[in-house]
């Protein structure tokens, strides 16, 4: 029998030829079953897309779920990351504390993430301050948890251990950092690092030690700014103070001199075509233009300059640079 479709084809465009004749049915039959296999397919077809129709709601519906259980962890994340930011800035430094000691000063501070690994720390005492800049290991949680550690036992080894030389307070840090971090093994042990600068400000000599791991700082005078570098080593990095001890320098200051201290995620920055960093020697020439300038003049003009050169490009890492005018006292 012929495919009911292809006999209500033929009869409607060929309704006065005689199609029952022997010639046709060879034709017709092949025809005919082409037509039923193509019909069986097409049901075939449907079939399976409405099977699929289902499965692609279901999948549909789960995705929509998912994606909200997602969004709604992510915000509670972020709901705690921001809690542990306010508490990270409770035990560390403010900014406020930075203005009262040097009234001309700036710090442009910028974690890549809600929270950080690079920090500073300052302590007055008397005739003396003691400054420094850090940078934890990573960024995010975990340098927020490293920046907390190195703020208490830099604490620690001025107030309790009566420290006054840069170098033996960076030491201690170092073994203290070793002994907070004694639970770490094999590999992330390696990876549990600092770099850091220490100042310690003599106003009544007008006298800077300076000590420094895998950071340096420039100071900036009537002749020009100074590039001073620190040892080419990182806290608690398997640091062995036995077969190499931090060094400290000692340098004289004026009134008016400006020093800066600053993390690497500045210059590490990448800018422009996406594949060149900020660079030393432009950081050098953007602090050397700051001469002369206000503090807040300053800041303006380093965080202009970092944004125009980051453009699109993220974020690669924390960024702190701050600035500080000297005093000296009589």
């Amino acid at each position: 029998m012929w495919n009911k479709l292809l006999e209500r084809q033929i009869r409607r465009y060929i309704k006065t030829a005689d199609i029952s004749g022997a010639e046709f049915q060879d034709l017709f039959a092949a025809v005919s079953q082409a037509y039923t296999h193509h019909e069986e397919d097409r049901l075939l077809i449907e079939r399976s897309l409405d099977l699929s129709s289902q499965e692609l709601s279901d999948a549909n519906r789960a995705l929509r779920e998912a994606s909200r259980i997602i969004e709604q962890r992510n915000q509670e994340m972020i709901a705690s990351l921001e809690y542990a930011r306010l508490v990270q800035n409770s035990l560390l430094a403010r900014e406020s504390t930075i203005s009262q000691v040097f009234p001309d000063s700036f710090i442009f501070n910028r974690p890549r993430d809600i929270v950080g690994g690079d920090f500073f720390w300052i302590r007055e005492e008397q005739d003396r301050i003691y400054l420094s800049v850090a940078d934890c290991t990573g960024h995010g949680v975990p340098g927020a948890f490293m920046s907390v550690i190195g703020f208490r036992l830099l604490n620690q080894a001025v107030r309790d251990f009566n420290l006054k030389e840069s170098d033996k307070i960076l030491s201690s840090l170092n073994e203290e950092i070793k002994v907070a971090l004694s639970g770490s093994i094999g590999e992330q042990e390696n990876k549990d690092a600092m770099d850091i600068s220490l100042v310690i400000i003599d106003l009544k000599e007008r006298i800077i030690q300076f000590s420094g791991l895998g950071q340096r700082i420039f100071l900036s005078q009537s002749g020009g700014i100074t590039e001073i570098k620190g040892d080419r080593a990182h806290i608690g990095q398997n640091l062995s103070l036995d077969e190499k001890p931090i060094t400290r320098q000692e340098f004289s200051f004026s009134p008016g001199d400006a020093l800066y201290m600053f993390s690497d995620g500045f210059v590490d920055q990448f800018g422009g075509n996406g594949i060149k960093k900020f660079g030393m020697e432009k950081l050098k020439s953007l602090l050397s233009a700051l001469r002369g300038k206000s503090f807040p003049d300053q800041k303006a003009l380093v965080e202009s300059a970092f944004y125009d050169w980051k453009g699109p490009h993220g974020q690669i890492d924390d960024v702190l640079l701050l600035g500080v005018g000297l005093k000296a006292n009589s």
